[in-house]
């Protein structure tokens, strides 16, 4: 015979209460799915190119050293997103018959947002000094200082280039740039942001003008 003080009385839960039950848990799931995770920064795969000009330059362009940081968004706004970046660039340029007499060198990176609610450019940092850098094409201006910072929002479909550092080539035909954990910012994005860098280099010389440019595998952020 069972013990009667092992009896205990069955509670049958209401339909509204499963249904408030069930709703809670949905709740906490989409809560828990909806917190963005803190993933390993990427380690991306060197890129290099090889390129002779017509009057005899042998140039290379080089992305190496690189990793990008996606974090979750510091105010939490579904339409931003950031990350750090990490990359070195090293442009060479040697054997050619006529003296190089311009050149530019720049490293950076493009970006691209699914959907877009604003629109507007904005370049900045702190502690640097006021300048302008791009590709010919991009009219890109602004700041860009030791503890710099890029943010965009663009036009849905359209990508922009963000050039983050830029120098001439030295007399030995040499230029090294160095970005180290520099944050990217895309605010007013609606939906997937990529971004991948790029390496550009023109030279000019009497004889001829050549530029070419190589671009890392896309990442989102």
């Amino acid at each position: 015979m069972a013990n009667p003080s092992l009896l205990r009385p069955v509670t049958l839960l209401s339909p509204k209460r499963i249904a408030a039950i069930a709703a809670a848990a949905v709740c906490v799931i989409a809560a828990i799915e909806a917190t963005p995770a803190h993933a390993d920064p990427a380690e991306m795969a060197p890129q290099v190119y090889d390129k002779v000009s017509r009057d005899g330059w042998h140039l290379q362009i080089k992305i190496d050293h690189e990793s990008i940081n996606s974090v979750p968004n510091l105010a939490a706004a579904v339409n931003s997103r950031e990350g750090f970046v990490t990359a070195s660039g090293t442009a060479t340029a040697s054997g050619g018959s006529s003296p190089i007499t311009d050149s530019i060198f720049i490293l950076g990176y493009q970006l691209g947002c699914q959907s877009d609610v604003s629109t507007g450019l904005q370049l900045g940092g702190t502690g640097g000094a006021s300048g302008s850098g791009g590709l010919p094409f991009t009219g890109v201006s602004g700041t860009i200082g030791a503890a710099g910072f890029v943010q965009t929002v663009i036009q849905p479909g359209v990508i922009v280039d963000l050039p983050l550092a830029n120098m001439a080539l030295s007399d030995s035909g040499t230029a090294m740039l160095d970005i180290d954990n520099i944050h990217i910012k895309a605010d007013a994005c609606g939906g997937d942001v990529n971004i991948r860098s790029y390496a550009y280099l023109r030279i000019s010389t009497a004889k001829s003008h050549t530029e070419f440019a190589i671009y890392g595998d896309p990442s989102k952020i």
